[in-house]
């Protein structure tokens, strides 16, 4: 321990030495560390540990997809034999959400609603913070009146207020008293204001055609996931043969709650993240190998001296090592204060309404084990960037650097060697994430303007949801729909309304089965299509023209009213798969099954196909219903203006509170900013990469300039010599420009084949991006170059400078 102590007291009086090489170094390492561990932060709170569930590994979805796989709520029904005949669970739970209107507490206000049995709280392990949450007895039609809040909408409608507990509120006209206040960290399903009692009757229970439940549970213990989807299986064939009118096709799936929540694509991102944040630290390892081998050489004749008075290699390595993990450890804790500046602008910067439907998002903090990374990557940066030039340092001829005038002896060729290497490594890093980085922006600014074609700065749109307590019908919600759409269009500057159940490049709408009268479909294999519903107005306000020739029909018409017979528009590409070689029109469809099955819909257009979703490069097979004839209780406008939209928001207000003040307008918004929210994470992980690769081209630029200053410094006499002898200043230019060219083009080489397979990666990720796009290689090869050259330029302008004079003074 005293020789421990030695050895730092000594090493801090080296690094006081040189207090501009202990700056730069630490403030590198601040940074590489900083984003590794904010990275960290975020992916542990959002993909990692989403929810603060004991044993999250433990808890399951269950889904009832059909033949072909796709994933699918349960039929209630159903879940109940799951309870009966399944052995794999400690407890099931069933929940189905709702769009409900609060009122009694203010202004009316739209809610998230999830209606749960009483064993989901059990099942996720979750407790009231305050008061309770409901029991079985609260399950009975009667006695369901009451409510628990999820935290955040107790503290933003409230106001954290504990006499919360114990009011009255109205849902949908219904009162419920708050019987309970939820936990912070529960933040399952995201986005759920209000946790509701599932009191389902006896027909509800019976009823297996409706699938409208989503089905969590507790495995067991010892039961694994394998032994839970073989039981399930076995069940579901069982009651496919019970009831093949509704079961026959169907199967059971047993998914992970963590899956369920985070899905494929978002790992993958924060892995990607990640990677990329780690390619910055190493770039950093190598930057601070560089310093530090610059360092060394400066200091061979110390340690000559030192190993002529008797010191070990071992001691020597160790002084050595002790310097390099103190700059680490130091790095480390400026990396803890970069990283919490990162997060803190990351929370910033993401919109409120997108981080309340993230699990885990607002979690994100510098806790015990992103401490325990950043102290990790402090020493494992601090090994692994001072141990090879510690290495260097120590090989030294004692007789040759202890002789007179040995201070300017260059060092060891392998020495030179192996900096080159890291200037050619830190270029190549910067040249794959520079690449990456440009390709993923480009990706994104063309998924961002996929919904150019919409006009997306002169639409302001909404969401409307109708409380079923008093638009109980099909005819009072068409009449809403219809004379909210006049008054919107009566609105001074207002050019067309028109409302839909999802908006192009949305990544909303119901994908659903669909049937051909006279085709009846194979059990299990009904062809799907994207179901919508739409006011007559929608496709001209979003251009969607009935294709050319006598099959482009006609579109919605004001005879086409609840009491006629049901209508439907279909895209060109529906047309074209489900009634090959014939017109459409006069046949009739209908989508759905069960009680979520619609009447049979007459064909009477055909119009362009239309982008509905961001992450599918096709664009999706779509049947348009009627707003008139099918209404349904939520619904999206679309406001077109003959100016800037968010202007209108206002006069829409009062346009529709005086239809109805109890109906509140859910998102007002300019379709460009909806676009954008949609986009929230991609600009997220398309910006960390930015950051990435920013930082990278600084390191690199630095690398370069600080192997070209050292080769000046060291050839000083050399460049004496050549000058004394006759060499122009334009010679020494060229010379130091033509190493620093070659450490360049060496780097971009070796950077482009990393860069090829990073656009690879990215290209499996978002369809925007084109992995062979010579215009970003090109101009990202160019930017480095020149950034590299450009940090040569100084150190050769000092070399061309010398005086041949002093250069060749006795030392």
């Amino acid at each position: 321990m005293e020789a421990l102590l030695q050895d730092v007291k000594y090493a801090l009086r080296q690094l006081r030495k040189s207090p501009g090489l202990t700056f730069t170094t630490v403030l590198i390492l601040s940074i590489g560390i900083g984003v590794n561990t904010a990275s960290f932060s975020i992916m542990d709170a959002v993909v990692m540990r989403p929810l603060s569930i004991p044993q999250l590994d433990r808890v399951v979805t269950l889904y009832e997809p059909e033949a072909k796989g796709d994933s699918q709520r349960v039929a209630l029904a159903d879940f109940a034999e799951w309870q009966r005949q399944s052995h794999s669970f400690e407890e099931l739970a069933a929940r189905t959400p709702a769009d409900l209107t609060m009122t009694g507490n203010g202004e009316a206000t739209h809610v998230r609603a999830e209606y749960t049995s009483p064993s989901f709280f059990r099942v996720l392990g979750a407790g009231a913070w305050l008061g309770r949450t409901f029991t079985t007895e609260e399950t009975q039609t009667g006695r369901n009146n009451v409510a628990v809040l999820s935290y955040a909408f107790w503290k933003a409608h409230f106001g954290a207020d504990p006499a919360a507990l114990g009011r009255t509120i109205e849902l949908d006209g219904h009162p419920a008293t708050v019987i309970g206040i939820l936990p912070r960290t529960m933040q399952y399903p995201a986005g759920t204001d209000f946790f509701l009692p599932l009191a389902p009757d006896p027909a509800e229970l019976a009823n297996r055609n409706s699938h409208n439940f989503i089905v969590n549970a507790r495995l067991r213990k010892g039961v694994s996931l394998a032994q839970a989807q073989a039981e399930m299986t076995l069940i579901a064939g069982h009651l496919a043969a019970m009831y093949p009118a509704t079961n026959q096709g169907r199967s059971a799936r047993v998914e992970t709650l963590l899956y369920e929540i985070t899905g494929d694509l978002t790992p993958r991102y924060f892995r990607f993240m990640q990677g990329a944040t780690f390619f910055v630290l190493v770039i950093v390892c190598a930057n601070m190998a560089n310093l530090q081998l610059a360092r060394g050489l400066a200091r061979r004749g110390e340690i000559a001296m030192r190993s002529a008075l008797g010191a070990t290699r071992f001691r020597l390595l160790r002084q050595l090592l002790t310097e390099n993990l103190l700059l680490g450890l130091l790095g480390g804790a400026g990396g803890i204060l970069f990283a919490y500046a990162n997060l803190r602008v990351s929370e910033a910067l993401m919109p409120e309404r997108v981080a309340r439907m993230l699990p885990g998002w607002t979690n994100i903090s510098l806790n015990g084990r992103t401490l325990a990374v950043s102290l990790c990557l402090a020493v494992a940066a601090g090994i692994l960037a001072g141990l090879t030039p510690a290495l260097a340092a120590m090989r030294v001829d004692l007789v040759e650097q202890l002789k007179s005038g040995a201070r300017a002896v260059a060092g060891p060729a392998r020495g030179h060697t192996l900096r080159h290497a890291l200037a050619v490594a830190q270029i190549a890093f910067a040249v794959a994430l520079v690449t990456g980085a440009a390709l993923m922006s480009k990706g994104m600014l063309g998924m961002l303007h996929q919904g150019d074609a919409y006009d997306p700065s002169r639409k302001l749109t909404f969401e409307v949801n109708l409380p079923a307590a008093r638009y109980d019908s099909p005819q009072k919600l068409a009449a809403w729909y219809r004379q909210s759409l006049e008054r919107l269009r009566a609105i001074p500057g207002v050019q067309q309304a028109a409302v839909t159940s999802a908006l192009p490049v949305s990544d909303d709408g119901w994908m659903d089965e669909g049937e051909i009268e006279g085709r009846p479909n194979p059990p299990g294999n009904a062809p799907t299509a994207l179901r919508l519903v739409a006011s007559d107005t929608y496709f001209d306000a979003f251009h969607l023209r009935p294709v050319s020739g006598t099959d482009g029909g006609r579109l919605f018409a004001s005879s086409d009213t609840v009491d006629s017979q049901p209508v439907a528009i279909i895209s060109r590409d529906l047309a074209a798969s489900w009634f090959p070689g014939q017109t459409p029109l006069g046949h009739r469809i209908r989508m759905g099954s069960g009680l979520d099955r619609t009447p049979w819909l007459t064909v009477v257009g055909v119009v362009d196909d239309a982008n509905y979703f961001n992450w599918i490069r096709s664009r999706p097979a779509a049947v348009y219903m009627n707003a008139a004839q099918l209404p349904p209780a939520r619904m999206l406008y679309s406001v077109t203006t003959q100016s800037d939209p968010g202007t209108f928001a206002p006069a829409v207000r009062a346009a529709l509170a005086r239809l109805d003040p109890a109906i509140p307008l859910d998102n007002v918004e300019s379709y460009t900013r909806f676009l954008h929210e949609k986009l929230t994470g991609m600009f997220f992980v398309a910006g960390t990469l930015g950051f990435d690769a920013c930082i990278a081209l600084l390191l690199s630029a630095i690398g370069i300039f600080s192997v070209m200053s050292n080769q000046v410094a060291q050839r000083t006499r050399e460049i004496g010599v050549r000058l004394a002898m006759g060499a122009q200043r334009g010679d020494v230019l060229r010379m130091i420009l033509g190493r620093a060219g070659w450490l360049t083009g060496a780097g971009l080489c070796l950077g482009a084949l990393f860069a090829f397979l990073l656009a690879r990666l990215l290209a499996s990720l978002l369809y925007q991006v084109s992995p062979n796009d010579p215009l970003v290689f090109a101009a990202t090869v160019a930017v480095i170059a020149a950034t590299a050259l450009l940090a040569s330029w100084i150190p050769a302008r000092r070399a061309a400078a010398i005086d041949p004079i002093v250069a060749l003074r006795d030392e």
